[in-house]
């Protein structure tokens, strides 16, 4: 069913799709249909044809992560479409990843400046100091 043309790593992946199927249903496809279904399993899954193709994968314990970095051409035949609540969804995050690391490194500053003992204002300070010893420094 398989022919010699195709690398161990398409072979196993055409075999597991035909796993996948019913049998008398994988019985009922012709030499030609079989032979299209592997050609457009190996064009989509394993052949590559971008200029940078990183797969990196990393071990934590029992845990495996991945990441996937392409670079390439966009060859797609339909462009895909923005919605606008993407857009505001993907706008808001990101305004509020900001905002969220802008007050981050404010108060670090902060809390810096008071480790330092420096005073900006005589007699004011706004108690995050002492919260701050209280709570991690004893």
């Amino acid at each position: 069913m398989l022919p010699n043309n195709y690398s161990d790593q398409e072979q196993a992946i055409i075999t597991r799709f035909f796993k996948s199927i019913p049998k008398d249903l994988c019985a009922s496809l012709s030499n030609d249909q079989v032979k299209a279904i592997e050609t457009a399993i190996v064009s989509n899954t394993v052949r590559s044809e971008h200029c940078v193709d990183v797969r990196p994968t990393i071990g934590f314990g029992k845990w495996r992560y991945y990441a996937v970095l392409l670079v390439g051409r966009d060859r797609r035949s339909e462009k895909r479409k923005n919605g606008s609540l993407s857009l505001l969804c993907k706008s808001l995050s990101i305004i509020f990843g900001a905002i969220i690391l802008f007050m981050s490194a404010v108060l670090t500053m902060y809390l810096i400046k008071s480790a330092l003992g420096i005073d900006i204002f005589k007699h004011f300070s706004f108690g995050v100091w002492d919260a701050f010893k209280n709570t991690f420094i004893k």
